[in-house]
């Protein structure tokens, strides 16, 4: 890209600070400038303090540790929970000619082999691992300072949160073996409890807490209960021929779901297709790319079309049941609209929806285990409030907003409302 910033491993010290944030933001990524929620990330990053960041799905959150990265000397330990998303991130920074790498299982010994030479000779500044690899960091930094701890999707890090896992309960141990270095936890959606979880876990000390509103005024929130599946299904086929332009995904319950929709939807002369965990990696990323390309244009998918989406243009996000979670519920509808264009979020529901995820919920305990005890406990709070969202005669919004911590002062769109949004 003409006119791009270079990047050399010894960033000059006048180009510090701030001001060389802001340099480094035009000069790199193109953008004119931060949003206030990032700037007080990064200068919480810059001045050596910990920092709890709650940004919202497109709220820019790589930014506040892929910039301080750029300007910190040593460094920066960025732990994130999926390989795509490790993949992702480091191609588009190798792009912008950014020195970055990634540690995963599916590398080759001999790449591998690569990227720790490399992280130890100091030619990596963002270095990306998942938390299960965590144990072998030692070995892999030999004497690397690392001047910045990011984690990545930190709501897993919490019993509370609705996606935890094990792995990253233990990255406050691993902090300490580092030699407890500043530390920037970022996520899209947290409860309060969540928030405080992932505090202490982590062992953060007098952390800056930036935490910015959930609500989302471009999107209108809707549902429809439906009496038999036949219904069901022409109610969505009606909301997906009301997208002119852009595109949409269909969130379901089960792989066989998103398999049988997606080929009804075919047949009914819709461009898509379906995507879930049964499917092989490669076959996975090759329909992400089709879709982000636009030569799919609904995606029928599970929860494991999740973290690290990103389009702009998705103007429909339906769920053909009741996610057992209202985060990960917000998450998942969060990806519409993007682009702050108006976008729409429907929930189309029958009453053994909930019978289901009352299952689901119940299945989160095991006896005489504290932390799947307190999981479930999360779990059945999650289940009566997406209950409630769904039956409620009032604000929609205010249901979900209330759950993470928010007072909605006034709806900007849902159907309860009357309120169109956008």
């Amino acid at each position: 890209m003409e006119g791009r910033l270079a990047i050399p491993m010894e960033w000059p010290a006048a180009f510090g600070g701030l001001d060389g944030a802001e340099r480094i933001l035009r000069g790199v990524w193109g953008y004119a400038d931060f949003k206030p929620p990032q700037r007080r990330a990064i200068t919480a990053a810059l001045h050596g303090r910990d920092c709890l960041a709650v940004l919202p799905t497109g709220g820019g959150k790589s930014l506040c540790y892929q910039v301080p990265a750029l300007l910190l000397p040593g460094l920066t330990l960025v732990v994130s929970p999926l390989i795509s998303l490790m993949q992702d991130q480091v191609a588009a920074l190798r792009a912008r000619g950014v020195a970055a790498a990634y540690l995963s299982s599916t590398q080759t010994p001999e790449l591998q082999a690569a990227v720790r030479e490399a992280t130890r000779a100091g030619r990596i500044r963002l270095l990306y691992v998942a938390p299960e690899r965590l144990k072998t960091l030692p070995r892999i930094l030999g004497d690397r300072t690392v001047s910045l701890l990011a984690v990545d999707e930190a709501h897993c890090i919490s019993e509370w949160g609705h996606d935890f896992r094990p792995h990253y309960r233990r990255l406050g141990q691993l902090r300490g073996t580092l030699g407890s270095p500043p530390t920037i936890a970022l996520t899209a959606t947290a409860t309060p409890e969540t928030r405080a979880d992932i505090c202490t876990v982590l062992g953060l000390r007098r952390p800056v807490l930036v935490v910015t509103s959930f609500d989302r005024p471009n999107l209108h929130f809707a549902v429809a209960r439906l009496e038999s599946e036949p219904a069901r299904f022409s109610a969505l086929v009606t909301l997906l021929r009301g997208v002119t332009q852009g595109s949409a995904i269909v969130y379901v319950p089960t792989k066989n779901r998103a398999d049988g929709i997606a080929k009804v939807l075919r047949w009914q002369g819709f461009s898509a297709a379906p995507y879930h965990a049964g499917l092989p990696g490669p076959a996975r990323r090759a329909l992400l790319k089709r879709f982000l390309d636009a030569e799919i244009r609904v995606m029928v998918a599970t929860t494991a079309f999740g973290m690290g989406i990103d389009k702009p243009d998705v103007r429909l996000v339906v769920h053909v049941g009741v996610p057992a979670r209202p985060e990960s519920y917000y998450q998942e509808a969060g990806r519409a609209g993007r682009d702050g264009q108006p976008a729409r979020c429907v929930l189309l529901w029958r009453d053994h929806d909930l019978e289901l995820a009352a299952r689901l919920a119940r299945g989160h305990s095991s006896p005489g285990n504290p932390a799947s005890i307190t999981h479930a406990q999360a779990a059945r709070r999650g289940l009566m409030t997406m209950r409630r969202y769904v039956t409620t005669r009032q604000c929609r919004r205010a249901v979900l907003l209330a759950y993470l911590g928010e007072q909605l002062e006034r709806c900007a769109g849902c159907d309860r409302c009357g309120v169109d949004g956008g």
